[in-house]
């Protein structure tokens, strides 16, 4: 069944007794309750922005009506419309209103009788967490309606220009030898733009670097410009420009073209629907509640209808981890059962279909031959138990195929295998034709009972001749732009050495309380030759303690060169490390053996204070001929910007640098400084109030002008946005959390409204009798300044000290349900000592 949320649709008579007697206070139609007081969650008419929850799961955050009934509990108004949007099957049950009178702004009118048309349903609210819960059947649950938020939700941003900059000085300068040759000093610099323009859902990215060598001038580097958008209908992102294929196909990769793609968006879709899950099926015997458990954890439950069910809406499972799966019946019975789960990186969920197509002419920067023009396509499909990928590549003169399955195969784990083809055309050697083929074979498994995970991953080349388009271009560039060069060069030599096949192993064993331990090895073996090429490597960690100590070795060997190192490090936590404060440091300890049984140490103390605003590290290090070098580094993260700096010696040596990085944002407000930006960003207004807090972000406060970045949103799911004025004086704000769902790329422009001002604790006094609930506004303003409390006391903020200010204190229609103060202008517009003034004032 679906549940929404708590107190809310319950009658208000269904809460908790008062101890007050109502009588005494006045309810009228302007929202004076003395509900306000006398329960601790009690609702008032209106509509409230708030979140809406389908059987635990957050369904949609929307304006949501709320109406007195008859007996003048407050419920919330749901349509017909509301709940087909929200994912009930409505068609499954009579009663309800047409769509045609559930069309149009939500009336009283068009409220529907939730649990009296759908059995066994509960609508609540929880006022204090702003939550709307509704609990149904999960046959009245549309799955389907689960697999994005709806596209009127998004927030395409505000016209905006970004940056996000990066750059560092470094200076060396190395001591001579000897007696005739000199101090050789050199200095180089380096700055990297990341920009964004946006402009409604169109995005213009542009990604620059410029740099300076030593006794050089400034030389710029532009990697790429392209125009992007995503296109809602086919939950698929659009570019166009200076782009990257975006194709699953494991031998493709990431081939940079000149041209247009458009290809899936997997952001859009809610986690539920792209990874890979397995289908829960069972038949349940009477009206009962399914429970999933994951490692012990509850990670899923609903309610079931007698009868046959499949669950295939999993979306918080870890994946490797097996499920146990519960139905507790309505007999007191249980079923219980064990589903096999592990998964792979590319394996997505049944019914789903992920895509990419691309067309241009091949980039490369470092060519001065022509380039060939390229398409490239992908399609991966996902069925219950497997997932069927493709790619296809085409060129002028090369052309690429490629197709597989992984799938989960219960308890033995999952696996899947692929085969590949390649035609190609060598262009530097008389367009001779060559042809080779491909496959691929993958094997994963998590095992519960010795907590272990195993991934085992092969390749075969079948034939020398076959090239993945990133060698075949290279090859091909390679021999038209350095024609001169000949067939012995190490590049060609490179090209000879064709692989044959290459094996992969990673294990992981966790160790419980004595910590873990893991194994990797790969060996690459080519055609031509009888060599090959090794790497093995393992590590060991534990805790001690506080101190974590790790073990690592590792040995690489190729045709020329054989090493072997091993590595042992401690880390020791040192000073404060509580919760309520997050200025620590750590005491590094470090030593290293090489193949030549050379050693290393290394021993130093890494910190930071002021609540992470600042950074710092000190180090020395000690080689096997005694000789030491030292090094330090300081860094401070602001609002603005972040800079850092560092400094290194030895004894034939001496290095400096110096950094600093950030972001820029302008957009119709002004400029903005604040640390680097990542891809989708909110631009936060308060007006005439400067230093308030921003939750989530790196000591980010709002500027003199009331503007703050937050540097970092998740598109196309609910972001929450909190201020904090906790340390700010005079300032108070009417919501202090909005909610939003940006679009990639977006700069979501969020304006709170604030009270900055005078503060009073005001004392009404009346010849009528205030009762306790009346409302007090400012002259002029619509949203109420404070409430009437007990002796008519009052607290109110925001208010105007430089000139006198209007009041009016309404508890009801008529006249004589009203009066009307005047807080005179404070002297001086200087606020008292205390966070408050204390005012009486009388009302009439």
């Amino acid at each position: 069944m679906l549940m929404l949320g708590v107190t809310g649709w319950l009658p208000v008579s269904a809460m908790a007794d008062s101890d007050f007697e109502e009588g005494f206070l006045k309810r009228d139609k302007n929202g004076a309750s003395p509900d306000i007081f006398i329960y601790r969650n009690a609702v008032t008419p209106g509509v409230k922005n708030i979140d809406v929850r389908l059987n635990d799961r957050l369904a949609s955050h929307e304006e949501i009506l709320f109406v007195s009934d008859e007996k003048q509990n407050v419920k919330a108004c749901l349509t017909r419309n509301q709940l087909e949007q929200l994912g009930v099957k409505v068609d499954l049950y009579s009663g309800w209103r047409t769509a045609e009178e559930s069309a149009g702004p939500v009336t009283a009118a068009q409220c529907e009788d939730i649990p009296a048309r759908i059995p066994a349903a509960e609508v609540s609210y929880d006022d204090t967490q702003q939550v709307l819960t509704l609990t149904v059947p999960q046959e009245a649950v549309d799955s389907r309606r689960f697999t994005m938020i709806s596209p009127t939700e998004w927030d395409h941003g505000v016209t905006s220009l970004r940056t996000s900059y990066n750059g560092y000085f470094y200076s060396s300068e190395i001591k001579s030898q000897g007696s005739s040759s000199k101090d050789e000093t050199s200095r180089s610099a380096y700055i990297n733009l990341n920009s964004t323009g946006t402009l409604g859902a169109w995005r213009l990215y542009s990604i620059d670097s410029f740099y300076r060598n030593p006794g050089e001038k400034w030389e710029s580097n532009h990697d790429r410009m392209y125009f992007a958008r995503d296109i809602a209908a086919l939950r698929s992102n659009f570019q166009a420009g200076e782009i990257y294929t975006q194709t699953s196909g494991y031998m493709t990769g990431a081939v940079p073209l000149s041209g247009v793609s458009l290809a899936t968006n997997e952001q859009i879709s809610l986690d539920s629907q792209f990874s890979y899950s397995p289908v829960i099926r069972g038949v349940a015997r009477t009206n009962a509640r399914l429970i999933v458990r994951q490692r012990g954890n509850i990670i899923y439950s609903t309610t079931l209808t007698p009868g046959a069910f499949a669950i295939d809406d999993l979306y918080s499972a870890q994946v490797g981890a097996d499920l146990d799966v519960t139905v507790e019946e309505s007999d007191g019975t249980s079923q219980r059962f064990h589903v096999p789960y592990t998964a792979l990186p590319n394996m997505i969920r049944a019914g789903t279909m992920r895509y990419s197509l691309a067309a241009g002419q091949y980039r490369d920067q470092n060519s001065g031959s022509d380039e060939p023009w390229v398409a490239a396509a992908s399609m991966d499909y996902g069925f219950e138990h497997f997932t069927w990928n493709s790619a296809l590549l085409a060129s002028e003169d090369y052309q690429f195929a490629s197709t597989g399955i992984s799938w989960n195969i219960g308890a033995i784990g999952a696996f899947s295998t692929d085969v590949a083809w390649s035609q190609y055309n060598e262009t530097w050697n008389d367009n001779r034709s060559r042809s080779g083929q491909a496959a691929r074979f993958l094997y994963a498994r998590y095992f519960d009972i010795t907590d272990t995970s195993l991934q085992i991953l092969g390749y075969q080349y079948r034939s020398r001749d076959f090239r993945e388009f990133s060698e075949f271009i290279s090859r091909h560039n390679y021999k038209n732009y350095y024609s001169s060069y000949d067939d012995d060069d190490w590049q060609i030599n490179d090209w000879q050495h064709n692989k044959r096949s290459r094996i992969e192993m990673n294990m992981t064993q966790n160790l419980e309380d004595y910590g873990s331990l893991y194994l990797t090895l790969s060996q690459d073996r080519y055609y031509g030759t009888d060599k090959k090429t090794t790497s093995i490597s393992g590590g060991v960690g534990t805790n001690i303690g506080p101190a974590t100590v790790s073990l690592y070795w590792t040995k690489n060997k190729d045709f020329e060169y054989n090493e072997n190192q091993v590595n042992l490090s401690i880390s020791l936590p040192l000073g404060s490390r509580n919760t309520d404060s997050r200025d620590y440091g750590t005491l590094n300890y470090s030593l290293t053996r090489d193949r030549d049984n050379r050693y290393s140490q290394s021993m130093g103390y890494s910190g930071s204070a002021l609540d992470n605003a600042i950074n710092y590290s000190a180090n020395v290090q000690r080689s096997t001929d005694n000789k030491y070098s030292e090094s330090g580094t300081v860094g401070y993260n602001g609002s603005l910007a972040s800079i850092n700096g560092g400094v290194s010696h030895s004894h034939n040596y001496t290095q400096y640098s110096a950094g600093m990085n950030g972001g820029l944002t302008l957009y119709g407000g002004g400029l903005i400084l604040s640390p680097q930006l990542n891809n989708t960003v909110a631009i936060i207004e308060t007006p005439d109030a400067s230093g308030i807090g921003v939750s989530g972000t790196n000591n980010a406060k709002t500027d003199y002008f009331g503007h703050a970045v937050v540097t970092s949103l998740t598109p196309y799911r609910y972001n929450e946005i909190n201020l904090d004025t906790s340390q700010t004086e005079g300032v108070e704000l009417k919501e202090t959390a909005r909610k939003v769902v940006p679009s990639d790329g977006a700069a979501v422009l969020l304006r709170f409204a604030t009270r900055v001002g005078r503060r009073a604790m005001v004392e009404i006094r009346s010849t009528r009798a205030i009762p306790i609930g009346a409302m007090v506004f400012v002259e002029g303003e619509k949203e109420e300044a404070g409430i009437v409390g007990t002796k008519g006391m009052t607290y109110l903020s925001g208010l105007d000290a430089k000139h006198d200010q209007k009041l009016n204190v309404i508890w009801g229609e008529t006249k004589a349900e009203q009066c009307s103060f005047t807080l005179p202008a404070l002297p001086g517009a200087q606020q008292p000592d205390e966070w408050y003034e204390k005012i009486v004032v009388d009302c009439r």
